[in-house]
């Protein structure tokens, strides 16, 4: 089988909607896309809850003294992101009136320099985005597991946001044993990556073309598992409710007719805990 490193993602989806790409890494907002148009792939792990790399800072000289601070101000964000349910229950969490804010349609590039010419107040996005913003002299507000908005600071819940390895169905079912081997070794690298972050982000920068102190940031911001828990199952459906609430598909796919936790279950079954 030959590999092949996209740029992100929501290239993936086409490889996989085609049939080109029997196993394929990506994010749980991909697998419920391709599920939702009724590609027959199985995500038979999570990889990672990237909660943490999903956030919102504000342009540099922008003085916020509390979350209702927000109202008012223009938001750069691509419509439809997932970091916008952050974003939802933040506002739920505050007070913060989210019809109030004004978002502004931007690709996460051009958010970036939206912000460094002062055409919006903040940014919603991702890393690397986020860091690079930061490095321009803006203030991250908070992510998904963190929030440093003045007087709601600490730890918080705002959003899933998964990343899996999916695989299509004829090959897991012709080819059981590469799959067993592929879950494997991601458990053996998913320990290792949290045993040994700083020697993980030597290697992965390498193969990715990304300085060392980028990827140890954005590695110590995700939280890497392969357990199938009901946060997982929980922050599957919500955003499976999100992207529909968005017209991003047109029918939420049920749970298990994409997610098969068989495999897991079978090699290491204390990381499985639902059906």
């Amino acid at each position: 089988m030959e590999n092949k490193l996209m740029n992100g993602p929501d290239e993936n989806a086409p490889l996989v909607a085609s049939g080109e790409a029997k196993i394929c890494f990506g994010s749980i907002y991909n697998n419920i896309s391709v599920a939702a148009n009724g590609v027959k792939v199985k995500v038979v792990a999570p990889l990672a809850n990237a909660a943490g790399t999903q956030a919102v800072v504000a342009r540099k000289g922008l003085d916020i003294k509390s979350p209702k601070d927000l109202e008012g101000k223009k938001i750069g964000m691509t419509n439809g992101a997932g970091v916008l349910i952050a974003v939802r229950n933040m506002c739920e969490a505050t007070g913060t009136d989210i019809n109030k804010i004004q978002f502004v349609n931007l690709q996460a590039s051009d958010q970036l320099a939206s912000l460094d010419k002062g055409d919006i107040d903040a940014m919603a996005a991702w890393e690397p985005w986020i860091g690079k913003a930061v490095e321009h002299g803006g203030t991250e507000l908070f992510n998904g597991t963190k929030s440093y908005l003045p007087g709601a600071e600490g730890d918080v819940h705002w959003i899933d946001f998964y990343m899996t390895v999916q695989v299509q169905d004829d090959f897991a079912k012709a080819h059981p044993e590469t799959v067993e081997k592929l879950l494997r070794a991601l458990h053996k690298a998913t320990d290792y990556i949290n045993e040994h972050p700083e020697e993980s982000a030597k290697i992965i920068s390498k193969r990715i073309n990304v300085d060392e102190a980028t990827c140890l940031r954005i590695i110590k911001k995700n939280a890497y598992s392969m357990k199938f828990d009901q946060q997982f199952v929980d922050g599957t459906n919500n955003m499976a409710k999100f992207m529909l609430d968005m017209k991003s598909i047109k029918s939420v796919p049920k749970f298990n007719s994409y997610v098969d936790t068989s495999a897991m279950k079978k090699l290491f079954p204390a990381e499985v805990t639902v059906e």
